[in-house]
């Protein structure tokens, strides 16, 4: 039942008086009149009490025209057509609350138009029964059009159409709650609690929950449904569908639609209209860095140390590390990778991952980047990976020794120390440090090859020794020393220095004793006592000195030792030896030899280098000499021999 109200303008009324003296004075002319006709319906009347759902309004235009256009430059539809059209539903006496107001639809020709939706709520204690509910149309039209000079009169009109709309006391269902277990990047239980807000009972019902998302899944598809056999009026079950939502999802509201399909009482299958809830997945569970510390130096093992932070949301079980070098110059052990076992890891708690890891000889003090992934299973047993964690590792410079002020009382012929200061100039602590003598010298003997250095701070340094014996035969001059440093690092791993050298010159032998020689002259044929003054030059005090004295033919020694107990530096004695010269000797200079054994300070007994001094052979009788003899006695012998024959 439609009713319909007009308003006429001035010039409709002017137009009109118009036609009406013209059509009596006989005079006909054309024109084109009529007017749009409207009804409408509900596409689904039926609701039950407690509802919140919606109606869905068409309008139907029928139009009228009155009188038609006799050419075609006139359309008939231009009458019929309502214009800057809204539609409005009353609730009238119906127990609803419509909560859409007034919807325009604009331009409406004749035909139907579509679904204009109404949202209402059914009042919990509403009777089942017929109700009417009125709908408001407004529009505007054109009611006239001459064909002699086009002129056109404008109507507005309100057509007021009453709907029945039954309230049913069958199964309803309304959706009491939503827990959403869905994450972005994930997917998770939701849980959809629906109550049946009807009468009756609701038996095979299908619920269907379907995403109009294309970001969001339900099942591995759009929609997936769940099966209760008998639901009965009052009841509420939960329903739990698996609801994915991708990457680029957000943790933002989305709409679900959920329908319900069952049969009633009598057997009829009956469909709810959809209802629209709303699902928020909750953000991505992710994990962040928090700090990273490492030990590891160039050309050397260490740990590596990652604290990583659950942001959450959600707790983690059975979670694993799992970091990646991008480098082959870094590595984990053996591997570009290494894996460690965290388990529980609740949201907003800390974990420190610390693997072994190393830098080789050829990497540099850089950042070398290490990508982290964090595998999981959550709290539904789902398994989960974060694998967008960025890290990073610098390695420290290469542990490194320094070895200066060098210092050495080598010398040929003698013991000697070499004396340097090792520091510790890499950036770290190193400990159990021992320097090794590694150089190999014929004439340089070391009584122990490892000095004992212990623990040594970043820039600390310690003095080293090392006593050597350096042979007779050692020539002087400069030297080069090779020592390595071996050290524990923070692993405890043995290491080793690169070679330290270091140039130190070797002095020449130094005579222990200055000799001079105070009586030193035996004849020919006769003994003497050759006496010598011996002063110390060793620059220390000497004990236990013994002197023994060497000669070769025509010279020979009689008493060949001589002891002194001790002399200071500097300090002076004469020692005597017997000597003796024989008859065949001649009157000239012959050498001896003489050397020291004596004890040092340290209680070392070395002894000295061999001494060579004149013994002057003399004739001081006045005699001839040996060889003079001999010549006289063969002159002799040859004037006795050559008279004989001569006065024979």
């Amino acid at each position: 039942m439609s009713e319909v109200s007009l308003r006429m303008k001035p010039r409709t009324l002017l137009t009109l008086a118009v036609v009406a003296l013209l059509m009596a004075s006989g005079t006909a002319i054309g024109a084109v009149t009529g007017s749009p006709d409207f009804d409408a319906t509900f596409v689904d009347n039926t609701v039950t009490p407690g509802e919140e759902t919606t109606l869905d309004v068409v309008l139907v235009n029928s139009g009228t025209v009155d009188s038609g256009s006799t050419s075609q430059g006139i359309q008939n539809s231009e009458v019929t057509t309502a214009r800057g059209t809204t539609v409005k539903v009353n609730d009238g006496d119906a127990p609803i609350t419509v909560t859409t107001s007034k919807q325009a639809v604009g331009s409406v020709p004749e035909g139907k138009t579509s679904p204009i939706s109404f949202d209402i709520s059914v009042d919990d204690d509403a009777s089942p029964g017929d109700y009417t509910v009125p709908v408001i149309i407004e529009y505007e039209y054109t009611s006239y059009i001459s064909e002699n000079d086009g002129a056109r009169d404008e109507k507005t009109a309100t057509e007021r159409v009453e709907l029945e709309l039954e309230i049913d006391d069958d199964a309803a269902f309304d959706v009491v709650s939503v827990d959403s277990g869905a994450r972005v990047d994930s997917v998770g239980t939701v849980a959809v609690t629906v109550e049946n807000t009807g009468d009756e009972p609701a038996r095979e019902a299908s619920v269907t929950l379907e995403s109009t998302n294309p970001e969001l899944t339900v099942g591995s598809d759009t929609s997936s449904s769940r099966f209760i056999d008998t639901w009965e009026a009052g009841e509420q079950r939960t329903l739990r569908y698996r609801v994915g939502a991708s990457g680029d999802a957000r943790a933002e509201p989305y709409q679900f639609d959920l329908q319900v399909d069952f049969d009633d009482t009598d057997g009829v299958r009956k469909s709810t209209s959809a209802s629209s809830l709303g699902i928020t997945p909750a953000r991505e569970q992710t994990f962040s860095v928090r700090g990273v510390d490492s030990d590891v130096a160039i050309g050397d093992s260490g740990t590596y140390n990652v604290t990583l932070h659950n942001d959450g949301p959600v707790t983690v079980r059975d979670a694993t590390v799992s970091l990646r070098s991008q480098s082959s110059e870094i590595a984990f052990g053996e591997s570009n990778s290494a894996e460690q076992y965290i388990g529980t890891w609740e949201p907003g708690e800390t974990r420190i991952v610390s693997v072994d890891a190393s830098a080789s000889e050829d990497a540099s003090v850089r950042g070398y980047a290490i990508s982290a992934t964090v595998g999981y299973n959550d709290p539904e047993g789902d398994s989960g990976v974060d694998d967008g964690i960025a890290l990073g590792i610098r390695p420290e410079p290469e542990q490194s020794f320094e070895l200066g002020d060098v210092e050495s009382t080598l010398q040929a012929g003698d013991d000697g120390t070499l004396e340097a200061s090792l520091t510790n100039t890499g950036d770290r602590t190193v400990r159990n440090v021992v320097l090794n003598w590694e150089s190999s010298h014929d004439n340089i003997s070391p009584k122990e090859t490892q000095y004992a250095v212990g623990d040594l701070e970043s820039g600390e340094s310690a003095t080293v020794s090392f006593d050597a014996d350096v042979s007779d035969n050692a020539n002087a001059g400069p030297r080069q020393f090779d020592f390595v440093a071996t050290y524990r690092n923070s692993e405890d791993d043995r290491r080793e220095s690169d070679t330290l050298e270091i140039r130190q010159s070797v002095d020449g032998s130094a005579d222990e004793f200055i000799v001079e020689t105070t009586n030193a002259s035996v004849n020919v044929g006769g003994s003497s006592t050759l006496e010598m003054t011996i002063t110390n030059d060793a620059g220390q005090r000497l004990t236990d000195i013994e002197a023994k004295l060497f000669a070769e033919s025509p010279i020979s020694v009689s008493d060949d030792q001589a002891y002194v107990d001790s002399l200071d530096q500097g300090e002076s004695t004469t020692i005597e030896f017997g000597i003796s010269a024989s008859g065949a000797a001649m009157t000239k200079s012959y050498p001896v030899s003489v050397d020291f054994q004596y004890e040092e300070p340290d209680g070392d007994t070395p002894v000295s280098d061999t001494y060579r001094l004149p013994v002057s052979v003399t004739n001081s009788g006045g005699g001839s000499s040996p060889l003079t003899a001999i010549i006289g006695v063969a002159l002799v012998a040859a004037l006795a021999i050559g008279g004989y024959f001569r006065f024979r």
